[in-house]
């Protein structure tokens, strides 16, 4: 508008003094030459605001269509991710089913099997759900955990004997205490970042390597690390790891991913009073690092396992 009040009011000076009565009467002589200049100027200023307005409500259409356009294409790639991941758990308990129809009543070992794949593909698509559910909630504010003392070893172990077979080239490894390690926390959110954690492990490790999974307490703190011998973290991507959505160019290389895991793991961990932080080794791959409180110090770090000795899959400690 400021171009067109400035043009409005050139105009009035320029008609009544450049334009000026030969005979040299003064220029603006009364009240009808004043409310001409003022006309003047209550017109490029409704035209001003006129023309404004109209640029005001096209940049507003234009970033609504291009808000709409990110969220059809958010919307899109959430559900071609779901799909995809989905696939895999539903695939596992058709075949399963189907195999088990083939070839009817089949040893008690063998239906064991059965059973567990079964057990490990369900597993899997409730996670995704409730990952799915758990950012929902998140978003609007209403996550509640469900606060009990527990001790985090069974959690652990559980995911580990779970994960441990899905590969012949990336075996699971865990040590930890043999004293119980006591915390308030929410056991069905910390399993399934513990699942998020080794599952990603595994999946970014195309060429193989042991995964290693280290517990042990240090300075009233549950300490948790997740090593793996995969394709590690850039720099770049160090920074920008937990945002909601975002999966580093090395990632998106290997696996397909809906980049809500990590954000909702360490968001969950804060919610604990913890902390969770990621780091590239100095070899190859990552190592995930997640601290908890604990109730109790009657552990101390001294008497922790060496996690860096941890090769053999089948030297993990029982709780």
């Amino acid at each position: 508008m400021g171009p067109a009040v400035v043009a409005a009011i050139a105009a009035a000076l320029g008609d009544n003094i450049l334009l000026r009565d030969p005979a040299g009467r003064p220029t603006i002589t009364g009240v009808r030459d004043l409310l001409d200049a003022l006309l003047f100027v209550v017109v490029a200023v409704t035209v001003g605001w006129l023309v404004a307005n109209a640029r005001w409500q096209k940049a507003r259409a234009e970033a609504a269509a291009a808000r709409e356009r990110q969220a059809r294409e958010e919307r899109d790639s959430l559900v071609a991710t779901v799909t995809h991941d989905l696939a895999t758990p539903i695939g596992v308990i058709r075949g399963s089913i189907q195999f088990a129809r083939r070839t009817g009543p089949t040893a008690s070992a063998d239906m064991d099997q059965l059973w567990a794949r079964l057990d490990r593909a369900a597993a899997r698509a409730t996670t995704l759900i409730r990952t799915l559910a758990d950012a929902r909630t998140i978003d609007t504010g209403a996550l509640a955990l469900d606060l009990r003392t527990i001790d985090l070893r069974p959690l652990i172990a559980a995911v580990v004997q779970m994960m441990d077979r899905l590969s012949e080239r990336q075996p699971v490894a865990l040590v930890m205490p043999n004293q119980p390690v006591m915390i308030d926390g929410d056991a069905e959110r910390l399993q399934r970042v513990f699942e998020n954690l080794v599952s990603n492990a595994i999946k970014y490790s195309p060429d193989g390597g042991a995964v290693e999974i280290a517990l042990l307490v240090h300075d009233r703190e549950a300490v948790l690390t997740v090593e793996d011998h995969g394709i590690g973290i850039s720099p770049e991507a160090l920074t920008r790891l937990f945002q909601r959505g975002y999966r580093a160019d090395e990632a998106r290389a290997i696996a397909p991913g809906l980049g809500l895991g990590l954000n909702i793991s360490a968001e969950i961990i804060a919610r604990h009073g913890g902390s969770m932080q990621a780091r590239t080794r100095e070899s190859s791959g990552s190592m995930f690092i997640v601290r908890l409180p604990i109730l109790s110090a009657a552990l101390d770090s001294q008497s922790a396992p060496d996690r860096t000795t941890i090769r053999d899959r089948d030297s993990f400690v029982a709780p």
